[in-house]
């Protein structure tokens, strides 16, 4: 397990933000979320995703086997050009970037289900998703889309990263202006801290374990066996 200190690890998640703005100039940012990107393929990703305009937790979080063969059959080749940085110029806008992270962060672990693969690109994903977060774009998409730009944070096993996507979420539930969604929100934010506990307690997702060929401590061997979803909660 590994060792943290947590007022360390806070100040840092609070700073981080800052950090990454300080790198850009106010002026190139303006001008480069101001490109609309024409591409169509972005469009087809965004309204695949978000097609009911609500919550989707059935498509999201819960898709299985209907979600991932409708993946790979509509989206698997630009999958195949995004995990080979082939779709970069989608960076150079807020609704590209979310696109792109939906193709890396999230369907790919629709394609590549139980696979190493599904986490291969897990580490580009993050740099795309923070520095987009970092120039405020998750606030420049509807604000049910915004949450896409925070889960690669969530995925990530660093601790860092789960406490700022933790206040991330907090933020994001607070700007909540709906209330039929302000409950599903409110779950989703639960998860995040449930993600958080399990890397402060194991330093690593223990159910990907198997499949990244890792061994299980005995600690995470009987975690496993009370919490078969494999977060703490």
């Amino acid at each position: 397990m590994r060792s943290y200190n947590i007022t360390s690890v806070i100040h840092k998640a609070l700073g981080f933000q800052a950090v990454f703005k300080s790198s850009f100039q106010p002026n190139t940012y303006r001008a480069m979320s101001s490109i609309s990107t024409p591409k169509p393929e972005v469009d087809r990703v965004l309204n695949y995703w978000f097609e009911t305009g609500r919550t989707d937790k059935g498509k999201w979080f819960m898709g299985g086997e209907k979600v991932d063969t409708e993946v790979r059959e509509q989206f698997g080749d630009l999958v195949d050009k995004a995990r080979a940085s082939d779709l970069t110029s989608w960076t150079q806008e807020p609704k590209g970037t979310l696109a792109l992270i939906i193709l890396l962060d999230q369907f790919s672990r629709n394609l590549f289900r139980g696979s190493p693969l599904s986490h291969t690109h897990d580490s580009m994903t993050l740099g795309i998703a923070t520095r987009a977060i970092a120039q405020g774009w998750d606030q420049e998409v509807p604000h049910l889309q915004q949450q896409f730009f925070y889960l690669p944070l969530m995925h990530d096993e660093n601790l860092v990263s789960q406490v700022a996507a933790l206040a991330l979420y907090d933020n994001y539930v607070a700007r909540c202006l709906d209330k039929d969604e302000v409950e599903n929100l409110a779950l989703a934010r639960t998860f995040c801290k449930q993600h958080l506990d399990t890397i402060l307690r194991f330093g690593r997702y223990p159910s990907r374990n198997k499949i990244l060929g890792r061994e299980h401590t005995a600690e995470e061997i009987e975690f496993l066996k009370e919490n078969p979803r494999g977060f703490v909660s």
